[in-house]
């Protein structure tokens, strides 16, 4: 299955540094884009709309990734992957190593073991995602609750029996004050976090099922998209030209305090469509429904959100592309989630943009070219 040249490349495209029986491979991504942003809210009682520069596809990368053959099907494998911001040259999240820094032990027979620092489980929402968990996606309207990066993990990824695989993880907190608190030296500051992800694939068809949990630096679950359980389920098939991706997610944070919302059902779907070889289409809705509870500065209440997406990328080689995703957001009364991802609640929304009104409308638009080396 073709799914993008550029995804290929992200792991074969680059010449590695090598040796008979080891390898070091240096890889990467670099991105830039304008957007527009209509219904930002500027005050207590009006909105504006503003242009910028930025990595709205996605991230800008840089990579270091490499592996030794230990002989009998053993590897010893290591991956060191950094965020920066192409805009003015910031790490993401200012911590070098970001979104990767572990080493690992792989076996042909028994799996795939890895510690360190990187992505959580539910990274695997990535591939039921038709916009690719770019600035307007799946993680929109969840405050990146399905995506983040977390420290200390441990991790098991299984191989394939009959198609089925399975996966664990647990970040542990590393704190001496309890074993579900978290050390303020993580990045996030979580508490322990954990989760199990089972998936069965048969030729371009993959369903998979995901439960997590992430506890915040007190060791609790107490805010839906920042502290909280996840439990998903997302099915994906190809059709000829056409990727169909569909999921379902549900939020539950029992230890909110009254009066506040402590669950939400997330809807979406969408297909991308392969016009031709060069030209991918994408398409999805993406519907967010938090239950009853009132909204404060930092959690989200009841109401319904709901986003439609165009997108649009152009292959002008296996490793340059041009991009364009278009997006609107509906919000019930009293919701003001945004078509950028931003912290919960009703604060001006500390993510990529900046969060409409209550109850308002926005539509975003971003254009750019992304390179792969």
């Amino acid at each position: 299955m073709r799914q993008y040249g550029w995804i290929a490349a992200l792991a074969l495209a680059v010449p590695a540094v090598a040796q008979a029986q080891s390898s070091v491979t240096v890889w990467g991504r670099v991105g830039g884009d304008v957007q527009y942003l209509s219904g930002v809210q500027n005050g207590a009682h009006s909105t504006g709309s503003r242009f910028s520069e930025g990595n709205d596809w996605g991230t800008s990368i840089l990579g270091i990734t490499g592996k030794e053959d230990l002989g009998g099907g053993n590897q010893a494998v290591f991956w060191l992957e950094s965020s920066i911001n192409a805009a003015n040259g910031n790490y993401g999240g200012g911590v070098l190593f970001q979104r990767g820094a572990w080493v690992g032990f792989k076996n042909e027979r028994y799996g795939f073991l890895r510690l360190g620092q990187g992505s959580f489980i539910n990274s695997y929402i990535w591939s039921y995602d038709p916009l690719l968990e770019e600035n307007y996606s799946v993680e929109s309207l969840t405050s990146y609750r399905n995506g983040p990066k977390l420290s200390n993990g441990i991790r098991y990824e299984s191989p394939k029996f009959g198609g089925f695989s399975f996966a664990l993880q647990a970040n542990l907190g590393n704190s001496s004050n309890g074993w579900l608190r978290g050390s303020p030296n993580n990045v996030g500051a979580t508490g322990l976090s954990d989760g199990a992800t089972v998936a069965y694939t048969h030729g371009d068809f993959e369903v998979r099922a995901i439960w997590n949990e992430i506890r915040n630096q007190y060791g609790r679950e107490d805010n839906l998209f920042t502290a909280s359980q996840e439990a998903f389920i997302g099915v994906r098939d190809r059709f000829g030209p056409a990727l169909v991706q569909l999921g379902y997610t549900r939020y539950s944070a029992p230890d909110t305090p009254a009066g506040l919302s402590r669950t939400a059902n997330y809807y979406w779907g969408g297909v991308t469509y392969d016009a031709t070889p060069f030209l991918h289409l994408q398409s999805a809705v993406y519907s967010m429904k938090i239950d009853a509870g009132q909204w404060t500065a930092d959690h989200s209440g009841e109401g319904r959100s709901t986003i439609i997406g165009l997108g649009a990328m152009y292959d002008l080689s296996k490793r340059t592309f041009l991009y364009a995703t278009a997006a609107h957001v509906f919000n019930s009364a009293g919701a003001n989630l945004g078509v950028n991802p931003q912290s919960p609640g009703l604060g001006n929304g500390n993510g990529l943009g900046a969060s409409p009104m209550p109850g308002h409308g926005q539509t975003g638009v971003y254009a750019g070219i992304e390179t792969l080396f």
